[in-house]
């Protein structure tokens, strides 16, 4: 078997972090297609900021059929404001020195290539370093765009010197490429218009067989029956997932409480808003919620289980996400939230500067303009006012066709093909 490296400083695994994600699934789905993957990610999980090590721990390695994940050391960086922001940073900076360091990667096995993923473009760096050290191809994966990111998101200019960094960065990994693969469809035309001619394949996000034999056993509870109790006068709508600045939930909050002074008004449903998960801003969410007339239906559970956050998205009438309306988005987005709620057979209302292609495809959710407090408002009424039996058939597209079409099986072997014919490559 070829051996394949993935360093990707946020990689969850579903033993340690109690959530399996893109990168374990799609290490699971390799096997069957002769590779062997490492995945190398910190020890600190994402977004809480915890760090699973004690002591002097430096490294932890784990062991699966077919599959491996070595973890290095991180900053556990909880808290908020200067706290979190610093530990932060400190924590992307020792697992890119712990990465170069000689003898910390002792023992795995050699590889056949390296991919780098790039939460924040250091990894990748590490990586392409890794990979010109070993002397084997390196693939880029970017998840999400720098400096693209910190133009949209922090509100930075071109001439900052941050800006000016990212972007020499961002031309030596890019350049050291022998193939891009990302989740975003229009990453491949965004270095094409920045003079990258590089090969790009599309892998999006998905699902697992794991997460599909799961989300069928929950099927015994209805779909729609409310999350927060029997009262069958009571329309529920669910977010879950990160609740950071990059999740635009403002507006999601704002909405909620028009919609809910609207409904009420015209002898409508009560509305409820069930937040599921845990962010930077979590505190100031709440916040903002309890001084509105609303407080009181909006319910906050916290981080929970994957098993309950899926018992409370399918209880729910519907499932919402949001974003904010920046340029960055017009190269693509693909969220692993959307393919989950799409999975849990409930249909979504989405606030997005782009369709989401997967919804819009199986016809399974309503769009409205992004981080448009009266828009989502007005799609929590609309969806409200729809017969049950149109929800429900709305999710049951969504979640026949993300099975058939976003399977991670499927996608490994997308995967495993590029990789193929990059190794094959001089």
């Amino acid at each position: 078997m070829k051996t394949l490296w993935i360093v990707n400083h946020y990689a969850h695994h579903g033993e340690r972090d109690g959530r399996s994600t893109r990168h374990e699934h799609l290490a699971a789905g390799l096997v069957a297609h002769g590779w062997r993957t490492v995945v190398i990610a910190a020890g600190t999980d994402h977004p809480t900021g915890r760090s699973h090590m004690r002591g002097t721990t430096l490294r932890e390695r784990w062991g699966g059929t077919g599959y491996e994940f070595l973890w290095l050391r991180g900053v556990d960086h909880r808290g908020s404001g200067l706290r979190r922001a610093v530990g932060r940073i400190a924590d992307i900076l020792l697992f890119t020195a712990l990465l170069l360091s000689p003898g910390t990667l002792r023992g795995i096995p050699r590889p056949d290539v390296i991919v780098g993923g790039s939460f924040h473009p250091l990894a990748a760096w590490a990586a392409s370093v890794l990979a010109r050290r070993i002397g084997v191809p390196f693939v880029f994966e970017p998840r999400d765009l720098w400096p693209e990111s910190a133009l949209g998101l922090a509100g930075m200019t071109e001439r900052h010197p941050v800006i000016r960094a990212l972007r020499r960065l961002e031309r030596t990994i890019v350049d050291r490429a022998a193939l891009v693969v990302s989740p975003l469809d229009g990453v491949g035309r965004y270095y094409a218009e920045r003079g990258h001619r590089v090969p790009f394949t599309r892998v999006p996000n998905g699902v697992a067989v794991d997460d599909i034999a799961r989300a069928t056993e929950i099927d015994s509870t209805p779909a729609g029956e409310s999350a927060t109790g029997a009262d069958v006068d009571r329309f529920t709508i669910a977010y879950i997932g990160s609740m950071g600045p990059a999740n635009a939930l403002e507006a999601v909050i704002d909405a909620f409480d028009l919609a809910h002074r609207r409904a009420a008004a015209t002898g409508g449903p009560r509305l409820t808003l069930v937040m599921v998960g845990d962010g930077a801003d979590v505190r100031a969410l709440r916040e903002r919620a309890s001084r509105l007339p609303s407080g009181p239906d909006v319910v906050w559970t916290g981080r929970v289980p994957q098993a309950e956050s899926r018992r409370i998205g399918r209880q729910a009438e519907c499932l919402v996400v949001n974003m904010h309306d920046l340029p960055l988005y017009r190269h693509g987005v693909s969220m692993n939230k959307q393919y989950e709620y799409m999975l849990l057979g409930r249909p979504l209302l989405v606030g997005a500067p782009v369709p989401l292609q997967p919804v819009v495809d199986s016809a399974s959710g309503v769009h409205v303009r992004p981080d448009d407090a009266e828009a989502l408002a007005d799609g929590m009424l609309a969806l409200a006012a729809m017969p049950a039996a149109d929800r429900d058939a709305m999710g049951a597209r969504g979640r026949a066709h993300v099975v058939d079409a976003y399977d991670y099986r499927h996608l490994a072997g997308v995967l495993a093909r590029a990789l193929d014919a990059t190794v094959s490559t001089p």
